[in-house]
Order: C-alpha cells, then sequence, then structure tokens
C-alpha cells in the first residue's frame, strides 16, 4: 500500500502554509500573555522570571512540535512492531510460532500421522482463518495511518493557536486539553500493543497440548473446543482491537481513563457477541451458519466504528470536543424551534380571581368563530 506522501503530495505543504498563516497569531497572543503576567506581577521578580521561561517553552514547541511528534509516533512504532513483536497484520504467524513452540515435543511423529491427525487438520483451518483475519487488520491498520498522519498534520497546523493560549491562565486548560489529545494521537500504536497482550493471551491458550496429552477421544473434542472458543473470540476481537486500540489508548492519554478497563469492557462485548455467534453457527449448518459469522464480524466492525466516533463526537454529552459542542449547539437549536412551532398553554389559577382565564376563552371563541 502507497505512502501518505505519494498519495497525498501537497496536503504537507497546504498544512505548513497554514501554520505559517496562524503562527503571528501564536506570537501576538505569546505576547499579550507575557504583558498581562508582567501587570499582574506588580513588579514581582521571580514570577516575571517565571512567566519568561514560559514564554520560552512556549516558543520552544511553537517551533519544534511537528519534529518531535513525528519523532514520537516513529519511536512508538518501531517501539511496539520491534520490540513488543505486536502488529495484529501478523496473527497467523504468531499463532503458528506458538504452536511450534506448544507442539516441539511431538517432532517425532510421522507426516502421515500428522495428515490424518483431526487436530492438525484443525489447526490447519483455524490457520487459514487467522491469515484472512491478518488480511482485514492490515487493512484496517492502513487506513488508521492514513487517518493519524492527516489528524496530526492538520493538528500540527492548527497548533499555533491553542499553543499562544497557553499563555493566558483562563485559556491554559483548552491548549492543555488540545496538545494532550495531539499526543494521543502520536500513540496510538501503543493501543495495538495493549491490545496484543490480550491476543496473545488468547493464542496462548488456543495452543495448549494439554487435552492431547492423554491421546483419548475426549482429550481431541475438548481441545477442539478450546480451539473454537479462541477461534470465535479472537475472529471478533481482531477486528474489534484494531479499531478500538487507538480510540482507547487516546481516551487514556486524553482524559486520563484506564486502558485496561475500556479494553476489557471491549474484551467482554467481544466475547459475548463470539458466544452468540458460536450458537447461532452450532444451531444452522452450511450457508446459514458462514452466513451468521460473517453477519457478527461486521456487527464487530460496526462497534469498532461506533466507539471511534463515540470518542471522536465526545458523545456529545459535554465540552471536550469541538464535533461535540457543535451537536449540543445544534440540539439546543432544534429545542428553540422546537418550542417555537408548539403553542404554549396559558395557566391561571382555579378560582380565576382577575378573570384572565374568562377572557381568554371568549378570545378563542371569537377566533374559532372566524375561522
Amino acid at each position: 500500500m502507497g505512502d501518505f506522501n505519494t498519495m497525498f503530495p501537497n496536503f504537507v505543504n497546504q498544512c505548513l502554509s497554514l501554520k505559517t498563516l496562524l503562527t503571528p497569531i501564536a506570537f501576538v497572543l505569546i505576547t499579550g500573555g507575557l504583558i498581562a503576567s508582567t501587570i499582574a506581577s506588580h513588579h514581582n521578580g521571580a514570577a516575571l522570571l517565571q512567566s519568561i521561561g514560559r514564554i520560552i517553552v512556549f516558543v520552544v514547541l511553537l517551533v519544534f512540535l511537528p519534529i518531535w511528534g513525528n519523532e514520537i509516533v516513529f519511536i512508538v512504532s518501531d517501539t511496539v512492531t520491534n520490540v513488543l513483536k505486536v502488529d495484529p497484520a501478523k496473527i497467523h504467524d504468531e499463532y503458528q510460532a506458538a504452536l511450534q513452540l506448544k507442539k516441539s515435543s511431538d517432532g517425532n511423529s510421522s507426516w502421515w500421522e500428522k495428515l490424518i491427525n483431526f487436530p492438525s487438520i484443525m489447526e490447519g483451518l483455524i490457520s487459514a482463518i487467522f491469515m484472512v483475519l491478518g488480511w482485514f487488520a492490515s487493512a484496517i491498520e492502513w487506513w488508521a495511518y492514513i487517518l493519524q498522519t492527516a489528524i496530526l498534520f492538520i493538528g500540527y497546523a492548527m497548533s499555533p493557536i491553542f499553543i499562544g493560549m497557553l499563555a493566558f491562565p483562563s485559556l491554559q486548560g483548552t491548549g492543555r486539553a488540545y496538545l494532550l489529545n495531539l499526543l494521543g494521537v502520536m500513540l496510538w500504536p501503543l493501543g495495538w500493543g495493549v491490545a496484543g497482550l490480550i491476543t496473545q493471551g488468547v493464542i496462548d491458550f488456543m495452543t495448549d497440548q494439554s487435552f492431547l496429552s492423554s491421546s483419548s477421544t475426549s482429550g481431541t473434542i475438548d481441545y477442539s473446543l478450546q480451539n473454537l472458543m479462541g477461534l470465535a473470540f479472537l475472529g471478533i476481537w481482531i477486528i474489534f482491537s484494531t479499531i478500538a486500540a487507538p480510540v482507547v489508548i487516546q481516551k487514556s492519554i486524553g482524559r486520563g481513563e484506564s486502558a485496561a478497563s475500556e479494553f476489557f469492557k471491549g474484551g467482554f462485548g467481544a466475547g459475548r457477541t463470539a458466544a452468540t455467534t458460536a450458537a447461532t453457527t452450532a444451531a444452522s449448518s452450511g450457508t446459514a451458519g458462514i452466513k451468521g459469522a460473517i453477519a457478527a464480524g461486521a456487527m464487530a466492525a460496526a462497534a469498532g466504528t461506533e466507539s471511534l466516533a463515540g470518542a471522536s463526537m465526545n458523545d456529545g454529552r459535554d465540552s471536550g470536543s469541538l464535533i461535540g459542542s457543535l451537536a449540543q449547539m445544534n440540539n439546543r437549536a432544534h429545542e428553540r424551534e422546537r418550542d417555537k412551532a408548539e403553542p404554549k398553554q396559558q395557566s391561571f389559577p382555579p378560582d380565576d380571581p382577575t378573570g384572565d382565564k374568562t377572557v381568554a376563552g371568549m378570545l378563542d371563541k371569537s377566533h374559532d368563530s372566524q375561522g
């Protein structure tokens, strides 16, 4: 798949032009913040030096944010891929490596015994399914890379305004939240690393050979059920976690939420869907069972996409995001239009001491007769 700069050759230059256009605004805000701090310090030398130090930090951040941001993205991606060895697109390779490690003691079996062995046939089918899942995960990762790069470039372009806000105490919260969300986008690959811990745990469970040690029919059945349970979970978890992992890590950085709790909540949801899928597939046969599995996978992908949209919009419950604020404004506008459209009923006291209720009734009757 192509590189972002190759696919969008003018995008970076346009973002640089926007950043250049907004940089003078940042300097105006920073200068205004320094003047305000100087007036508020009442000639306090220590407070003035502290304000000057913050201004220097803001200017350095304004200049080097894109460079530092790209370096953070590279370091995180390299660490997750080469150090943690986590890549959702390589689920097939991870399964094969774990399987070979667990079956190293079975090296004396002949090729004919391995060929007619039912667990080996099932493992081959699972490996083929994991190849397909890896392809889907690879496509999702590529789109996530495109989205991450676009968000970061636009974020760098808009950053001068929010860095300038840091110079004013009343606007520091907005500027800090913007930079934290930008940092969360830089750390998207770390979410795949955390999700990979759960994936690896399920693979270890699937490749455990304890049931086969008895060399009995019940052991083979139990091992098959063990693999089917793991496959049902991973078939949904791989797609879900590949989509949701960037969202989880961004929420953890921007809002201080626990990444583990978010992942386990998503994992339990994936497990519940997997159980439903297994029951539906077992009750069906042939094409119906395949359709049930495909439908469950589509629902899992939709759930992950819903998580991504919900996190981006902040569910419209507060002003933590721009889209959430716009959603609140839109809801309030609809409420005002509904209030205007619906006629308001006047309320009068039961005894009608002023006679307003009687007059209103007479006016209504007069309008009805004229109509």
